[in-house]
């Protein structure tokens, strides 16, 4: 009887959406960034490449309080090549954000005080940053949306453009990719 009723306590866990939201980290990043697998791949990752990728992120959620789907992106290239076995030192990955998306980089307190929702994109952009992800926003959009420096997220990194940001890591040698 104890077995039982912990497997279902574990259940109601599991099925949980609160629980679901409240993983952090790699967890989280793995549950995000997840993809259908492929059997028999022909061309696979090259785990001596270092590989320097950075995305831009422009769209807003379709509503207040939902995941920008842009943050999936990286989410979902590091799923892939832990799973394919890149080490994680050879990925150097970046996201410029501008945009509708911008106000996503804004602290909880910041942005449910202009939305009256809690920003459900922190978890991942805090698991993304701790995995090494630079969060880059555009110091334009920043500006424009008078969004002051303090009610940003203390680990994002303000360019003085998202053209900036590009020709930077451009020059460092990123490829960005839009979607």
């Amino acid at each position: 009887m104890r077995y039982a009723l912990t497997a279902i306590a574990v259940s109601i866990c599991l099925a949980s959406p609160n629980l679901a939201q409240a993983q952090t980290g790699d967890a989280l990043i793995h549950k995000v960034g997840a993809s259908s697998p492929v059997p028999n791949v022909s061309f696979p990752a090259d785990k001596s490449v270092d590989y320097k990728i950075a995305w831009n992120v422009t769209a807003a959620p379709e509503k207040p309080g939902q995941l920008v789907a842009g943050f999936r992106r990286p989410a979902n290239l590091l799923t892939m090549t832990d799973a394919e076995g890149v080490p994680r030192s050879h990925m150097h990955l970046a996201i410029i954000v501008y945009g509708g998306a911008t106000n996503s980089l804004m602290t909880n307190a910041a942005y449910k005080a202009a939305n009256g929702v809690d920003n459900e994109s922190i978890p991942l952009l805090e698991a993304l940053n701790a995995a090494g992800v630079q969060v880059i926003v555009c110091g334009q959009a920043v500006a424009n949306k008078k969004i002051p420096r303090d009610q940003l997220l203390p680990f994002v990194k303000v360019a003085t453009s998202a053209t900036m940001a590009r020709a930077t890591l451009s020059a460092q040698g990123y490829t960005t990719f839009t979607p």
